[in-house]
């Protein structure tokens, strides 16, 4: 069996409530680099594989990682991106207090299938890229006994999380039961074996 380390990016500029503009290009603060730079060593000694999403914030969390492990390859997977629901256009130069109002719209109005934006995902769409990335570890790692550090985001692994224990569970209560999930910090470690 293999290990994955499914590691939430550091502290974004996002976290601390600064003005961004577009949730793939968002950088750690200060704190999310020293963040960061612990995780090296909350890792086992040997990492056979690095992916991260095709976020800045993750690139920048896997940095020192990559950097205490130079022969593990690294990879970039769109499918561990965040979950990114809200219209880009009305985020655009906004903070987490701007946006407050929107999230609760979205999630207030309980539709898996609720898609806002043509650049933005539904919940249904989300899950369906959760299961691929779950597909894509147990199809390229599946009993291959490496260990492997996936840099990846909050949302993400709670969905992640919820495929894990319910797999054939129908969406919508998927996204019903979204935050009965606990809460994941900057630079959570959670392991799965595959």
């Amino acid at each position: 069996m293999s290990t994955i380390y499914l590691i939430r990016h550091g502290e974004s500029m996002a976290n601390a409530g600064q003005v961004t503009y577009s949730s793939d290009t968002i950088h750690l603060t200060p704190l999310g680099e020293e963040q960061a730079a612990g995780v090296p060593s909350r890792l086992p000694d040997k990492i056979d594989h690095i992916i991260h999403s095709t976020y800045i914030r993750t690139k920048e969390t896997a940095a020192p990682t990559i950097e205490a492990h130079p022969t593990a390859p690294v990879s970039e997977w769109a499918s561990a991106r965040e979950f990114s629901y809200l219209d880009p256009e009305k985020c655009m130069g906004t903070n987490l207090e701007d946006r407050k109002p929107m999230v609760e719209e979205f999630w207030n109005t309980n539709d898996a299938f609720l898609q806002v934006h043509p650049q933005s995902e539904s919940f249904e769409q989300f899950i369906a890229r959760v299961k691929e990335t779950d597909r894509r570890l147990r199809e390229d790692f599946g009993g291959a006994r490496k260990t492997v550090a996936l840099f990846t985001h909050a949302l993400f692994m709670k969905a992640f999380f919820q495929v894990q224990e319910q797999p054939n569970t129908p969406v919508q209560k998927l996204m019903n039961e979204f935050f009965d999930c606990p809460v994941i910090h900057n630079c959570d470690i959670f392991t799965i074996e595959v």
